[in-house]
């Protein structure tokens, strides 16, 4: 009389045991090589950069950085009710690859249809401030050609992972201030090279600025005789 009983909880374990092994997702990338479990990270990451240099090693289990890239940057800190650029302790920066958030504002970014029917072209710099808690607030729209090109700039940041490693000054951990600047332009296409995908350009990226470019291509026609 015990059998279905045993066989009804012993079916359920296993089950319950597949779907577990099944929410583990091995994460391997140029960005980023690590495994999720339950949607979350879990044990030992590595974080690259563009040229696949290492940037960061995280192991989440222990909380702890194993490495990170030497860093002599200075960067603005909060100290007491000013804000001043000096060179951190620890240095503020993205827990994950930045190379690989500039990738996914850049796929992710669309050239406002506003801004086309108007031929707008120009840079939306937006600031935000890394609080001591590793999370962002104060964003401040600095400059931009048009409210849509905000509007689309804010709807992709706002999509983004909000983990961050806070600054440490002087014994304390500080409010840090990054910056992103969205370059959105246009150009006439008169070949087909003029066609192809543009390559992301970040050369102007530094240590608390991220810059993306968003070029709509315009195709040149050519009226019939």
């Amino acid at each position: 009389m015990h059998l279905p009983i045993c066989f009804v909880l012993t079916t359920g374990l296993l089950i319950s045991g597949h779907a577990a092994l099944a929410q583990a997702e091995r994460v391997v990338n140029k960005f980023e090589h690590g495994t999720r479990t339950n949607s979350q990270p879990t044990g030992s990451w590595e974080y690259f950069e563009e040229a696949g240099q290492l940037a960061l090693r995280m192991n989440y289990d222990s909380s702890r950085i194993s490495y990170r890239r030497p860093d002599t940057a200075r960067y603005e800190l909060r100290i007491g009710d000013t804000w001043q650029l000096v060179h951190p302790t620890r240095p503020p920066g993205l827990l994950g690859s930045r190379a690989g958030r500039r990738e996914a504002l850049q796929k992710a970014l669309r050239y406002p249809i506003d801004a086309l029917q108007q031929q707008k072209q120009g840079d939306v710099l937006l600031s935000y401030v890394v609080q001591p808690n590793g999370h962002t607030t104060d964003y401040t729209v600095v400059s931009s050609p048009l409210p849509a090109c905000t509007q689309e700039v804010w709807r992709v940041f706002n999509q983004l992972p909000d983990h961050w490693i806070p600054a440490i000054y002087q014994g304390q951990a500080r409010a840090a201030r990054f910056y992103l600047l969205v370059h959105f332009s246009m150009k006439l296409a008169r070949s087909a090279a003029d066609l192809a995908p543009a390559l992301p350009n970040h050369a102007s990226s530094g240590p608390f600025t991220d810059v993306v470019e968003v070029t709509a291509v315009g195709v040149e026609r050519s009226g019939r005789r």
